[in-house]
């Protein structure tokens, strides 16, 4: 796991003065997450709210009713972070008409909170019942980025899975861990049946599964269906999620599904490795930082950090409105000790307000640790 971690590493950081406002930002098109066991010694979230969900009525039945793909409560401990492109030319929207995912991306990705989640071995799942037609398995789980992609020899799918759910509909599952795949050519599978286990062999930059839905040749947004939405926003006539499955699904963007407190300034392959969960401060700790990703932000977007003490001091602050869209940004702020830190509970807090566009009018979520 140490070398998977190490492998990980993306992007180092160099940061100067008193912890100031650090901007990471990952623009490629798979860039991306990570929270959760691992910090829940030390740290209590409060949970953001959630979307609102789709609105139902009126959908007609799905030919092709598709569970969820993968062992998860979305939006607690995994999220979908990118989408089928609907655009037909260069740009990307997905089906609510946001930016999340990019320029041709076929499948729906699910991400799990950060590495460290690899050793849970959180479960793929078959969407369908159908028969198994392909399978790889004994790719390594990698970060593979930029030219290192040009080493996979076309098999960006990384170690996967295809089932043949008859009358011309497939599923493909990509990015299983290496010696994960639990099925064989030919064995027959039902919906809710394990596949195997999320990971990061392919091309791939964090843990997800990435599902395609096919109709013979062509691609299916499973939320958008194959009549789809006409020119508008949202659902299509007939989504291909099962109803319970659409209320999980509810629109997240922006989240932030990893975050956390550190003595220093992490660079962002150290708060995705999972490793910093769990830490609390200590009377004699150097620093003090609240640090978080973020997925699904836009141009537009008021951004504040607060990070806070047990006598309701403000520690560190800062408040940013973001230029352009990013699939990914990471943010720190913090404080260098003047003594000793004071015993009690220190509160960290992300909020997003949008002016307009898709996702949440405003999220906001807050992380605690206490120094006994």
């Amino acid at each position: 796991m140490g070398r998977l971690i190490a492998l990980y590493v993306a992007f180092v950081f160099v940061v100067g003065g008193a912890f100031a406002w650090l901007i990471v930002e990952l623009l490629g098109p798979h860039e991306g997450p990570a929270p959760t066991e691992a910090r829940a010694e030390a740290v209590t979230v409060a949970q953001a709210t959630a979307p609102e969900p789709p609105d139902l009525d009126g959908l007609a039945p799905s030919p092709l009713p598709l569970s969820l793909p993968i062992a998860c409560d979305p939006g607690k401990d995994c999220w979908v972070v990118n989408y089928v492109d609907r655009d037909p030319g260069e740009d990307f929207r997905d089906y609510a008409c946001g930016d999340m995912g990019y320029d041709g991306h076929k499948g729906t990705d699910f991400a799990i909170a950060h590495a460290g989640r690899l050793e849970d071995d959180v479960a793929v799942l078959a969407a369908a019942s159908g028969s198994v037609v392909g399978v790889r398995d004994g790719m390594a789980d990698v970060f593979n980025r930029g030219a290192s992609r040009d080493d996979l020899d076309g098999k960006d799918c990384g170690n996967g899975v295809r089932i043949d759910h008859g009358g011309g509909w497939a599923t493909q599952y990509c990015h299983l861990k290496k010696g994960s795949v639990a099925v064989k050519a030919g064995d027959t599978v039902v919906a809710g049946d394990r596949l195997g286990s999320v990971g990061l062999s392919g091309a791939t930059q964090f843990p997800h599964i990435h599902i395609t839905v096919n109709k013979g040749n062509a691609v299916v947004d499973p939320f958008a269906g194959v009549d789809g939405a006409g020119e508008s926003c949202g659902l299509g006539k007939a989504p291909l999620w099962e109803k319970p499955v659409l209320r999980q699904l509810a629109y997240y963007s922006p989240f932030a599904p990893n975050a956390g407190f550190a003595d220093h300034v992490p660079d962002a392959a150290e708060a995705k490795s999972g490793k910093l969960g769990g830490w609390a401060p200590a009377a004699d700790s150097p620093a003090l930082v609240f640090w978080t990703e973020l997925y699904g932000t836009r141009a537009g977007d008021r951004l504040e950090l607060n990070l806070v003490g047990p006598d309701g001091e403000t520690i560190a602050d800062k408040v940013e409105t973001l230029d352009r869209n990013r699939n990914w940004v990471y943010r720190a702020i913090g404080r260098k000790s003047r003594g000793s830190w004071a015993p009690g509970t220190y509160v960290g807090t992300v909020k997003v307000t949008r002016p307009d566009g898709p996702g949440q009018r405003q999220f906001e979520q807050s992380f605690t640790t206490t120094l006994r």
